[in-house]
């Protein structure tokens, strides 16, 4: 049965590694659903992180193949519902929107305005996927012109204490 996961990799980042890796997922009919790939505050090091549709045992796999990247240092694969899972979302209304109705939904939600416009207002929300989807469905109507969201952030170790070696191998 197929459930949603999330494979956090932790690699050296070099040019052509994001292509190894969707790469590898594609062979084995593995959907992405959302990839995120960010530098972290280890120099040279990246965390990527792919939510995938998949089969567990077939993930299993996946995360061996990825393991022999010779750039990926670790790979974790979880459930989805085992992770904080938050993404940045966008939503962009019109300029009467803050006189409307819905405009409470920004105070609800929490909700900040990023940028205004000559004819529109750029709103942005961090938060879970039910969180946002429930913003989403509040401002839905004439005044909602568009929206984006961002891959996943999840709440991943970036070292763990069997991992020191990694430290070592990025600083030679």
């Amino acid at each position: 049965m197929k459930e949603q996961f999330v494979v956090s990799l932790k690699a050296e980042d070099r040019p052509g590694l994001l292509h190894l890796v969707t790469g590898v997922i594609e062979k084995r009919l593995v959907k992405i659903i959302s990839l995120s790939s960010a530098p972290t505050d280890i120099h040279g090091m990246i965390l990527i992180t792919i939510e995938v549709n998949g089969e567990e045992s077939v993930l299993a796999q996946l995360a061996f193949k990825l393991e022999n990247i010779i750039e990926v240092f670790s790979v974790e694969v979880s459930r989805y519902s085992s992770y904080v899972c938050l993404r940045a979302a966008y939503f962009k209304v019109d300029k009467t929107f803050l006189e409307s109705p819905k405009a409470i939904a920004m105070s609800k939600y929490d909700t900040t305005i990023v940028k205004f416009y000559p004819e529109a207002i750029l709103l942005a929300k961090y938060g879970t996927d039910e969180t946002i989807l429930k913003l989403y469905n509040d401002l839905d109507g004439p005044h909602l012109l568009g929206f984006s969201q961002t891959g996943l952030i999840t709440d991943t170790k970036l070292i763990g204490e069997d991992q020191s070696s990694v430290i070592n191998r990025l600083a030679a």
